[in-house]
């Protein structure tokens, strides 16, 4: 599994995936599309369940782990 920065993570996305994760996870984490975003430019960190259901959508569907 690949270790790197959510930042980092989030730019090397495509416009298409980028607003697929926005989606799903402000879904699942029951927050607005402009908190996820903030989230994956790191203006802001997500706390408790926010960063754990984040952390393992992105194990989940990208196989990706988030280091801090």
């Amino acid at each position: 599994m690949k270790k790197v920065e959510l930042r980092e993570f989030w730019e090397s996305q495509q416009v298409a995936t980028r607003n697929k994760i926005l989606l799903e996870v402000a879904d699942r984490c029951h927050n607005s599309i402009q908190t996820v975003r903030a989230w994956m430019l790191e203006y802001r960190k997500p706390k408790g369940l926010y960063r754990d259901a984040l952390a393992n959508y992105l194990k989940d569907n990208f196989q990706v782990e988030i280091t801090e």
